[in-house]
Protein backbone atom coordinates (compact mmCIF):
# COMPACT_ATOMS: atom_id res chain seq x y z
CA UNK A 1 0.00 0.00 0.00
CA UNK A 2 1.49 3.13 -1.24
CA UNK A 3 0.99 6.31 1.00
CA UNK A 4 -0.26 9.28 -0.51
CA UNK A 5 3.16 12.27 0.09
CA UNK A 6 2.51 15.20 2.03
CA UNK A 7 0.77 17.70 -0.15
CA UNK A 8 3.65 20.68 1.34
CA UNK A 9 6.34 18.13 0.14
CA UNK A 10 4.91 18.04 -3.93
CA UNK A 11 4.61 21.77 -3.41
CA UNK A 12 8.29 22.27 -2.46
CA UNK A 13 8.97 19.58 -5.43
CA UNK A 14 7.43 21.55 -7.78
CA UNK A 15 8.99 24.65 -6.50
CA UNK A 16 12.10 23.06 -6.97
CA UNK A 17 11.55 21.86 -10.57
CA UNK A 18 10.00 24.90 -11.86
CA UNK A 19 12.84 27.07 -10.73
CA UNK A 20 15.85 24.50 -11.27
CA UNK A 21 16.82 25.36 -8.00
CA UNK A 22 17.01 24.45 -4.27
CA UNK A 23 17.74 28.54 -3.41
CA UNK A 24 15.22 29.88 -5.69
CA UNK A 25 12.66 27.49 -4.98
CA UNK A 26 13.11 28.45 -1.13
CA UNK A 27 13.16 32.05 -2.32
CA UNK A 28 9.72 31.64 -3.44
CA UNK A 29 8.18 29.54 -0.47
CA UNK A 30 9.89 31.97 2.27
CA UNK A 31 11.89 29.16 3.36
CA UNK A 32 15.51 27.76 3.82
CA UNK A 33 17.28 26.14 1.53
CA UNK A 34 18.15 23.72 4.54
CA UNK A 35 14.10 22.84 4.38
CA UNK A 36 13.73 22.56 0.93
CA UNK A 37 16.62 19.97 0.60
CA UNK A 38 15.19 18.22 3.62
CA UNK A 39 11.82 17.98 2.08
CA UNK A 40 13.12 16.66 -1.54
CA UNK A 41 15.06 13.94 0.69
CA UNK A 42 12.37 13.12 2.56
CA UNK A 43 9.70 12.59 -0.55
CA UNK A 44 12.60 10.78 -2.16
CA UNK A 45 12.80 8.19 0.50
CA UNK A 46 9.33 7.84 0.91
CA UNK A 47 8.76 7.16 -2.60
CA UNK A 48 11.45 5.12 -2.79
CA UNK A 49 12.52 7.19 -5.90
CA UNK A 50 15.39 9.51 -6.88
CA UNK A 51 13.31 12.45 -8.00
CA UNK A 52 15.97 15.12 -8.76
CA UNK A 53 19.58 15.07 -10.49
CA UNK A 54 21.59 17.20 -8.66
CA UNK A 55 24.95 19.32 -9.18
CA UNK A 56 26.58 21.99 -7.64
CA UNK A 57 25.18 23.96 -10.63
CA UNK A 58 22.05 22.39 -11.63
CA UNK A 59 18.92 20.24 -10.67
CA UNK A 60 17.54 18.30 -13.44
CA UNK A 61 13.89 16.26 -13.00
CA UNK A 62 15.09 12.30 -13.31
CA UNK A 63 12.55 10.52 -15.31
CA UNK A 64 10.78 8.74 -12.47
CA UNK A 65 10.46 12.79 -11.43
Amino acid sequence: MHKTPATDDLRVFTAVVRRASFAQAAAELGASPAYVSKRIRLLEEELAVKLLHRTTRRVAVTEEG
